[in-house]
C-alpha cells in the first residue's frame, strides 16, 4: 500500500539508523559516534518544530561528532527570520563539535555570508574547502569539507593539504557522485546527502527521479574503491512535500 507522507505533520515518522565500522587506527574504551544528518530545507514544509523534535532525538545518542552535509534550508531568502534558529542550533551537542558543508541550495543564492554567519552564531563549524584536526581520545581525525560542487566546483587538493595522510580522514561533500573523484585523495569516508534518497521511491524499481551528481550513489553505505560512502536520505524535501517508501533518517555511526 502506497503511504504519502505529508513531511510537516509526519516528523515523527524518521527513522534512526544504527551502524558499526572499523576504521580507528588505535584502540579505544569505547567506539567514536558520529551522528550523519543532511538536507533539512528548512522553509520547505520542515517547521521550527520539526527542527526541535530531530535535535532532541540527535542529542539522545550522545554523539562525538555531528556532520550536516548541505541544504540546511531550501531557500534562505524565503525563511522569515532565520536568525531566530540560532538558540535552537546552539542546543546540538557533540563533544568534538558539529560540522557542515554547502549544498547546491545554500550555494545557488547570493546568502552564503548570512549563512554563514548562522552558523558561526550557532556553533557549527562550516568548511568551505578548509578541514580541521579533532583528536577522540588522543588520536587525531581530520574533517574536511568541500564547497557544493554543483555551483562552485570544490578543490579537494586544497582541502586536503593540511592533512597527513597517515590520519583518519572524513570529508563531507554534499553531491555523492563525487565520491569516484574523491576516492583517488586517501580519504577513509565522505559523508554526503543532496539525493533525499530519491525522496519517491517505488518498489522493485527504486528512485525514478534522482538529481545531478546523485544518480548513482543514492542512499546508504557503499565502497568507492578503498573509501566508504554513506549518503544520507535527509531530513526534508523539496520540489514535492512528500516521500514515498523513503523515510527521513538520523544515522548513528558507531567507528572502532
Amino acid at each position: 500500500m502506497f503511504r504519502y507522507l505529508p513531511f510537516k505533520s509526519k516528523k515523527e515518522d524518521v527513522r534512526i539508523r544504527h551502524r558499526e565500522l572499523k576504521m580507528l587506527r588505535e584502540a579505544h574504551h569505547a567506539p567514536l559516534t558520529v551522528v550523519h544528518i543532511s538536507d533539512l530545507h528548512l522553509g520547505f514544509n520542515y517547521s521550527y518544530e520539526d527542527l526541535l523534535y530531530h535535535i532532541t532525538l540527535i542529542n539522545q545518542l550522545h554523539a562525538d561528532i555531528i556532520i550536516i552535509s548541505g541544504d540546511l534550508f531550501d531557500n534562505i531568502d524565503h525563511y522569515h527570520n532565520p536568525e531566530h534558529l540560532i538558540p535552537l542550533l546552539k542546543t546540538l551537542k557533540a563533544t568534538l563539535g558539529v560540522f557542515f558543508a554547502y549544498g547546491n541550495h545554500d550555494q545557488r543564492i547570493h546568502q552564503t555570508e548570512r549563512i554563514s554567519r548562522l552558523l558561526a552564531a550557532s556553533d557549527i563549524r562550516l568548511l568551505v574547502n578548509q578541514g580541521t584536526v579533532v583528536h577522540y581520545d588522543g588520536e587525531p581525525i581530520f574533517i574536511g569539507g568541500l564547497d557544493d560542487i554543483i555551483n562552485s566546483g570544490g578543490n579537494v587538493e586544497q582541502t586536503l593539504k593540511q592533512r597527513h595522510d597517515d590520519m583518519l580522514t572524513f570529508l563531507i561533500v554534499h553531491e555523492p557522485d563525487y565520491a569516484d573523484f574523491v576516492r583517488k585523495f586517501n580519504v577513509d569516508m565522505q559523508f554526503s546527502g543532496h539525493t533525499h534518497g530519491g525522496q519517491i521511491r517505488i518498489p522493485l524499481i527504486g528512485a525514478p527521479v534522482k538529481p545531478s551528481l546523485g544518480m548513482k550513489y543514492v542512499q546508504g553505505m557503499y565502497n568507492v574503491g578503498d573509501m566508504k560512502l554513506h549518503v544520507s536520505p535527509g531530513l526534508g524535501t523539496t520540489h514535492l512535500p512528500i516521500r514515498l517508501f523513503c523515510r527521513p533518517e538520523i544515522t548513528c555511526l558507531h567507528i572502532s
